[in-house]
């Protein structure tokens, strides 16, 4: 081939790449569209559910950071500021290699040979995150980082949307104009159901309480995540565990399953605790029925479903449906692992797929557990605090890693395989009902407050007795009046 058709192979080699609009006609074209990508992975995930996606693929940079070992996470924050304007994200995870934006953090989807993040328990499968995030809010966005002493950003604009081209410019910046390594993404051109939940309040409310539960563990770790100024705490979730290996524990379970390290405990609440009230009859239907009650399920330290009452985690499954009498009851499930894809994750990252191998198997060890806890809530409904108080004394209230490493210091806890099972019915540690009070009925009605401390003058020479005591001193004295055969019927009508 002489010069002048090799320079002519070459320049019809360069129009195929790089000219959007050329086409051979040898072959069919089968390039997605811009704007079926923008519709289609947009399409099943909420505006909260596009944050989480950011502050994922900000915990994400903060692993690759720490090449997959232990991560101080005090020392890493994300900080999120939104208005009816834009949308910004920073964080100080590290920043993102110029390679990376080149070769894979941009790109609509995972190659197949990628073999990033091996060694980090993220629970990214697909690479579309950060892109679904941002095509989610509005028509532009700029990405900003620094890396090791390299600075740049990333534009992508309304142009570049609408256009052909998949390729993105890349701009030098001064590392100077960064305060640390990390990364900062705003959105811009909010589209307008974005622009007026930013600046609503309900929707901030509703997004605090979204990161509080869903990062609660990075939280619990030290992460720090701000929405326009304000620190988000971890939503605590914890089961109680007595000290020493006689007193109530949850029901715990730990054993690896194809390449899935699967964690569980139920027990009661936290929330509820130890402070019982001398006076208050254990009933568990009580209206403080805790967020955290239910099922958490935790996938590589994701609470991906937080304080789950519906049938999804059993309930009403040859179990009883949720109701307040159960509301001390709590169960945590943590699947880990370093492959995503056999995490029981459905693809917005805050739903279970239920027909995972994994899950099905996970999910018969939880029944087990909650029917044990839910024959307690029914056992105990009817007895005054002051009769189990001595039942938990000294119990404290812990996480699910805490609590099953707690757990499996008891007798016959680790199995010879090196697994994890601890049945407290089995073992005989379940608190019983009082053998003092056999039998109770609890009797609740109200009186205007005047007659109440009427009673209370008459009964007791002063007006500020507890309405609780007023009630069963008259209680007393009529039961003190039957027994003694008085005619209580002639008496009341006259």
């Amino acid at each position: 081939m002489n010069a002048a058709h090799r320079n002519a192979a070459l320049a019809a080699q360069a129009k195929r790449d790089f000219d959007p609009d050329y086409f051979d006609p040898d072959k069919a074209s089968a390039v997605p569209t811009k704007n079926f990508f923008v519709s289609m992975l947009t399409r099943d995930i909420t505006l909260i559910d596009a944050v989480i996606d950011f502050v994922d693929n900000s915990i994400d940079g903060t692993m690759r950071l720490a090449e997959g070992s232990g991560v101080d996470y005090s020392k890493h924050s994300v900080s999120i500021d939104m208005d009816g304007e834009k949308f910004t994200i920073t964080d100080n995870g590290g920043g993102i290699p110029r390679w990376g934006a080149q070769k894979f953090s941009l790109k609509m989807g995972r190659e197949l040979d990628d073999e990033r993040d091996q060694d980090i328990d993220t629970i990214g499968m697909h690479g579309i995150g950060m892109k679904r995030a941002m095509f989610k809010m509005g028509r532009e966005a700029t990405i900003r980082t620094l890396h090791a002493g390299d600075a740049y950003e990333v534009p992508i604009t309304s142009e570049w949307l609408d256009g052909k081209s998949w390729e993105l410019p890349i701009i030098d910046l001064a590392a100077g104009s960064f305060t640390e390594a990390g990364t900062t993404i705003q959105v811009g051109k909010l589209y307008e159901f974005a622009a007026s939940r930013f600046a609503n309040v309900g929707f901030l409310a509703r997004l605090r309480e979204a990161l509080s539960e869903y990062f609660t563990v990075f939280l619990g770790r030290g992460l720090t995540i701000l929405v326009n100024g304000r620190r988000i705490d971890a939503a605590e979730v914890g089961v109680l565990v007595s000290k020493g290996s006689n007193g109530p524990a949850p029901f715990v379970f730990k054993k690896e399953m194809d390449g899935v390290v699967v964690s569980m405990a139920i027990g009661l609440n936290w929330n509820y605790g130890l402070q019982f009230d001398e006076d208050e009859v254990i009933d568990f239907e009580s209206p403080r029925s805790a967020p955290s009650a239910g099922w958490t399920i935790i996938c590589n330290g994701r609470a991906v479903i937080f304080g789950d009452k519906s049938p999804l985690t059993g309930w009403g499954n040859g179990i009883p449906l949720y109701s307040y009498r159960f509301s001390t009851i709590t169960g945590i499930v943590e699947f880990q692992s370093k492959r995503a894809e056999k995490l029981p994750l459905a693809t917005t990252k805050r739903a279970l797929d239920i027909t995972s191998d994994i899950w099905i198997q996970t999910f018969n060890r939880m029944l087990t557990g909650i029917k044990i806890w839910i024959g307690y809530a029914n056992d105990m409904r009817n007895f005054p605090g002051s009769d189990l108080r001595d039942k938990w004394n000294g119990a404290e209230s812990m996480p699910l890693r805490l609590a099953v490493d707690s757990v499996a210091t008891r007798r016959g806890a680790v199995l010879p395989d090196g697994s994890i099972e601890y049945n407290p019915l089995q073992e005989g540690v379940v608190p019983s009902p009082p053998e003092k009070t056999p039998c109770s009925e609890r009797i609740v009605f109200s009186r205007p407050v005047n007659e109440v401390r009427d009673i209370s003058n008459a009964l007791f020479d002063s007006a500020e007795e507890r309405p609780g005591i007023v009630g069963e001193a008259c209680f007393e004295i009529m039961l003190e009046k039957i027994q003694k055969g008085e005619d209580c019927e002639k008496e009341h009508k006259s």
